[in-house]
């Protein structure tokens, strides 16, 4: 098993990145969509572990992005389609781009509203001014739609890997399960 990807299949850095985070955020979406009907003495606590969570996807994001900028690329089996291979580049680019956005805007709001996320008895601060208008720009311009964005691109994506898999019987899927793949480029 490589650590690093190769032109066949990703290596287990890749893999470890792409699993945490998606573990991440599929506790993340209910979590924060259900965060208000916690009794309230817990309330707090949730939130701060949304929070919390959140600063941890992005920066797994931040480092998943410079190891995917280190590393080749897998390539798609060699029948597939044109648009699906700017499909899947495009879906990539929106991934990433939401899940690095999201829990920015996230953490901006968050201290911009004066309430910063804190791990025991560390404050996580951004270099800004606390601010209603900011922080409401951030949670309900950007965070929440921006939640409703991922869900349907998560979606899609994980469609797009359940058809490679059982339709079309490609080893996408199995590339990024195992590492496991078929030397068929």
């Amino acid at each position: 098993m490589s650590v690093k990807n190769s032109a066949t299949g990703y290596g287990s850095v890749s893999r470890f990145f792409h699993w945490l985070i998606f573990l991440l955020v599929l506790v993340m979406i209910p979590l924060g969509y259900f965060m208000g009907d916690f009794p309230k003495e817990w309330r707090g606590a949730v939130v701060n572990v949304h929070k919390v969570t959140g600063v941890c996807i992005l920066i797994l994001m931040l480092l998943r992005l410079l190891w995917a900028l280190c590393n080749v690329k897998p390539l798609l089996p060699f029948q597939t389609p044109v648009w699906q291979r700017i499909a899947e580049r495009v879906m990539q680019f929106l991934l990433y781009a939401g899940l690095i956005i999201m829990p920015l805007a996230g953490l901006v709001g968050s201290v911009a509203a004066g309430k910063p996320p804190h791990f025991f008895d560390i404050n996580i601060v951004l270099p800004i001014a606390e601010s209603k208008a900011l922080a409401a720009f951030c949670f309900d311009v950007i965070h929440n739609n921006l939640a409703i964005i991922l869900i349907v691109l998560i979606s899609i994506h994980m469609l797009a890997a359940l058809y490679h898999h059982f339709i079309k019987r490609d080893d996408v899927l199995r590339r990024m399960w195992t590492g496991g793949e078929r030397r068929y480029y």
